[in-house]
């Protein structure tokens, strides 16, 4: 593998600086794939001019820094390797992804020092962008200054005022929430958070969120513990305390891709003759769970409860009186 003397020496000041003993010559030059020349001329270079107190124990027959009690050696500025800055890259390109507007602006000094870098390591951040393809599926707009609100109110423990659309019947409605934590769902972004007006968790769609404003009231802290109990222990968005078990069966292209996904994070899974996958797991409200269930048509089954099993009846009897209409 490729490396440019930089690399070396961040990789070579790891190596001394994290090893309670000499490193050995041979170990160096594997970590640093170098013959032992190129070794010495990085020695001498990081000796030279950046002044690092590396020396050579005869008796142990290693490298150390050579470092006071009061003073250790660190490199000048920020350096990482080639692989480290594409993969920091990597995340940065999927954070901004995430909320372009907002996120941009905070990464972008981040960013400049990175493609510093790059341009000192003989690459650049357009060529990278071009072998990564990120896409938002079904994601819906949110408004920066919201978004913006929003995240300052978690980290700063303080209440909103929001005025929020309902989902349901697309009326408005204000409230008071104390927001504990922002999420992002299926590539699109929500805040759990404490409603005043109904005195419980609830979760919000930022998209949904038409102003947000700072309350100076007293800022209601939730447990992490509560916060798990309400919130993981269901299924999907739709949360609540967990009071049933799906048993899912489901059969050709959708056992082979379900066996590897991860519906919740209590579920268990099993195979069934060979041929059959069969899910289950606790949920509250079922109608994000129902949605998922329709979307593998005849490759999926419903074992029980009965409710949900009746549920989805009654939904696919709906859709074939759409299709029955002339």
């Amino acid at each position: 593998m490729y490396m440019n003397k930089w690399e070396k020496v961040v990789l070579l000041d790891r190596l001394l600086k994290n090893s309670k003993y000499c490193v050995p010559l041979k170990k160096i030059l594997r970590e640093l794939s170098c013959s032992d020349a190129t070794f010495h001329r990085v020695r001498d270079f990081m000796q030279t001019n950046l002044n690092a107190p590396i020396s050579y124990s005869r008796k142990y027959k290693g490298y150390y820094y050579e470092n006071n009690d009061e003073v250790s050696f660190e490199l000048p500025g920020f350096w990482l390797t080639k692989n480290e800055i594409d993969a920091l890259l990597c995340i940065d390109m999927a954070v901004e992804n995430l909320q372009q507007g907002f996120l941009g602006e905070i990464l972008k000094p981040i960013r400049s020092r990175f493609e510093a870098m790059l341009k000192a390591q003989r690459s650049s951040l357009s060529s990278l962008r071009k072998k990564i393809r990120i896409i938002p599926i079904c994601s819906r707009g949110c408004n920066d200054d919201i978004f913006r609100i929003v995240s300052s109110a978690i980290i700063n423990d303080k209440r909103l005022k929001i005025r929020h659309v309902n989902l349901a019947d697309n009326t408005i409605s204000e409230r008071t929430i104390s927001p504990q934590a922002l999420v992002r769902y299926r590539d699109n972004w929500y805040v759990d958070a404490y409603c005043h007006l109904r005195n419980g968790l609830r979760s919000f769609a930022l998209n949904r969120i038409k102003t947000a404003d700072i309350d100076d009231e007293k800022f209601q802290k939730v447990s992490q513990h509560d916060m798990e109990s309400f919130f993981a222990s269901s299924y999907g968005i739709f949360n609540g305390t967990a009071e049933h078990v799906a048993v899912i069966n489901f059969s050709g292209i959708a056992a082979r891709e379900v066996c590897d996904e991860k519906w919740h994070p209590k579920q268990e899974g099993e195979w069934i003759n060979g041929d059959v996958y069969r899910l289950t797991f606790p949920y509250g409200n079922s109608h994000e769970l129902e949605m998922d269930i329709l979307k593998w048509g005849k490759y999926a089954c419903v074992v029980e409860p009965e409710d949900l099993k009746e549920n989805i009846k009654v939904k696919i009897t709906e859709m074939m009186k759409i299709y029955e209409k002339k």
